[in-house]
């Protein structure tokens, strides 16, 4: 009998595909124009921190406040990151940025969410090599 399909899982993979399809446009269909590429993934990027950090958030129970304040984080960073890139600051520590926003937040993800899990399938299976594969993209694509 075949495995049943995590559809969070696949849902999550499937976030990858921006990335990839950029990526190929960027270095051999070369169809949008590279600014509009690197913006793409910039916001792209945004919303996927925003997102990792929202699912933090509890809205049944009543979490505690540092998981509140740290599920809110990655949406004030984003907004910093989003000025910067309106005030035309540099492509390349924008990108920088996203990069170590991304490493901090599976840093404390760890620390503060899967450490004292017993279970750590989805950190060792979706989050770390998700994050790990779009630091890669990010970094590829930024050159």
């Amino acid at each position: 009998m075949p495995k049943k399909i995590n559809f969070q899982f696949l849902i999550s993979y499937l976030g990858l595909i921006p990335y990839v399809l950029t990526f190929l446009d960027k270095y051999y269909f070369l169809i949008v124009e590279e600014e509009v590429l690197l913006n793409f993934v910039i916001y792209y990027s945004l919303i996927i921190i925003v997102f990792i950090g929202s699912i933090n958030w509890n809205l049944k129970n009543n979490p505690p406040t540092h998981i509140v304040v740290y599920g809110f984080l990655p949406s004030l960073f984003s907004v910093i990151i989003i000025i910067l890139s309106l005030l035309n600051i540099n492509l390349i520590i924008i990108f920088i940025l996203i990069i170590l926003l991304l490493l901090t937040q599976l840093f404390f993800d760890y620390i503060i969410l899967f450490a004292n899990e017993s279970n750590k399938q989805a950190f060792n299976y979706l989050r770390l090599p998700l994050t790990v594969l779009i630091i890669i993209f990010l970094f590829l694509i930024s050159l």
